[in-house]
């Protein structure tokens, strides 16, 4: 039985380069017979193989990474897979770095500007708010007998809440609507008014709410507070003998028409003239769901100018002045220009939410100072829109038979209207 002691030392000395007739030497000076020393040669290597250093174990070859042509052509493959969809990531990846991150603030400005000639309909709300400190113009009389105005000053509010939809799809027959909600004490006491009104194949619904007593004529209001009014705009032109009047303005507007060429030389001048000019890069928000861009800005009152200056050379082939220029800029002497912020979509470049701040500044003439706010938010853009005809309806015939028939009683003729029925 060959000794295991025996194997691991020629083992050692033929890893440590020794010849095997050196080995066998050693041995047999130390006391090994010669079978058992050939017996554990032959047992690590045959007889006629010439002893070759054997690597430690750490270094010999696994089976497993052994590549036959054909494995190491697969890898290759795998690799270059790999590689491919490591560059489109990073194509990609870079390319929605440089859209939603890298373009400047006011390019996104432009685009959003040349995007809005493409909004056929949508859907839009929004706040006004003054403060004006003003003289006391009633001076605490009635309208119908001033007094003479008094020398102080007290601050007015005034407030507008609005909404209404758009669609111009059809330009010879938009159709919309649109409410207010008027708040205010400026004229002495306060005063409410809510009107409400639909534009629906060339008719009008007009229809007043909240609509307070102004003390002007002792009217019967209750004939016209929330009830829809209907005016046929194309049988008032037929009653008044307006027909005329509208072909000659068509025609006066034909005249006045821009050809192509001037529309996009607006189109040219209006993106040049940076109106808006962004002061500061803020925190993204998310405007009625949809991911936006948030700015700071200012209108630049330069800008305006040279623009209003380019449509007058566009439209009317005219230059203006120096003293065209200079009444320009005195217009806006007694009103700070604006400052505000703009929300636009990341996606499709259009505006969601403005909202703008100003001062109005005491001039020699006016005698007024106070402040202005804006807010005003957009949705559905090019979405179908849906306007349902109201009811109950009452046409303006009913309605001015029924207001100016209260007068009578006080000595005033009714006025004798003959306006059709409309449709």
């Amino acid at each position: 039985m060959i000794n295991q002691q025996l194997l691991d030392y020629i083992k050692q000395q033929i890893q440590q380069g020794t010849d095997r007739e050196k080995i066998n030497n050693s041995l047999m000076a130390n006391g090994w017979q010669a079978s058992d020393i050939k017996e554990a040669f032959d047992s690590i290597m045959p007889s006629n193989q010439p002893v070759q250093p054997i690597p430690p174990a750490s270094s010999i070859p696994q089976p497993f990474s052994t590549f036959s042509p054909q494995s190491q052509n697969g890898m290759s493959k795998k690799l270059l897979a790999v590689i491919l969809i490591i560059g489109v990531l990073v194509v990609g990846g870079g390319a929605f770095a440089y859209f939603n991150y890298f373009q400047s603030p006011e390019k996104i400005v432009q685009k959003m500007i040349a995007k809005l000639t493409e909004i056929k309909s949508l859907e839009y709300s929004g706040e006004i708010q003054t403060e004006v400190n003003t003289r006391d113009l009633l001076g605490g009389g009635n309208l119908l007998q001033p007094t003479q105005p008094v020398s102080n000053k007290k601050p007015s509010n005034f407030s507008i809440n609005f909404n209404g939809v758009s669609d111009t799809n059809d330009l010879n027959n938009p159709k919309g609507s649109f409410s207010f909600n008027i708040n205010t004490d400026a004229l002495g006491e306060n005063f409410t008014l809510g009107l409400e009104m639909r534009t629906i194949d060339k008719i009008v619904y007009v229809k007043l709410s909240n609509l307070s007593n102004l003390g002007f004529f002792d009217l019967d209001l209750t004939a016209v507070a929330n009830q829809w009014i209907k005016i046929d705009t194309e049988a008032l032109k037929k009653q008044f003998g307006l027909e005329k009047i509208e072909e000659q303005l068509k025609e006066a507007q034909k005249k006045q028409e821009l050809s192509p060429e001037q529309i996009e030389k607006l189109k040219t001048a209006v993106q040049q003239h940076k109106v808006f000019k962004i002061t500061d890069s803020l925190s993204s928000e998310k405007i009625e769901g949809v991911n936006t861009y948030h700015y700071k800005f200012t209108i630049d009152k330069e800008e305006i100018k040279k623009l209003f200056a380019d449509i007058s050379q566009i439209t009317q082939d005219k230059t203006l002045t120096e003293k065209e220029l200079a009444e320009f800029d005195k217009s806006f002497e007694a009103v700070e220009l604006p400052e505000g912020e703009i929300w636009i979509g990341k996606k499709d470049l259009l505006p969601y939410k403005i909202s703008l701040s100003s001062v109005i500044k005491e001039a020699d003439q006016s005698k007024t100072s106070g402040k202005v706010s804006f807010i005003l938010l957009f949705k559905n853009f090019n979405k179908p829109v849906q306007i349902e005809i109201p009811a109950p309806v009452k046409t303006l015939e009913e309605i001015l038979g029924g207001l100016f028939g209260g007068l009578s009683g006080a000595g005033l003729q009714q006025p004798n209207f003959s306006l059709p029925a409309g449709r």
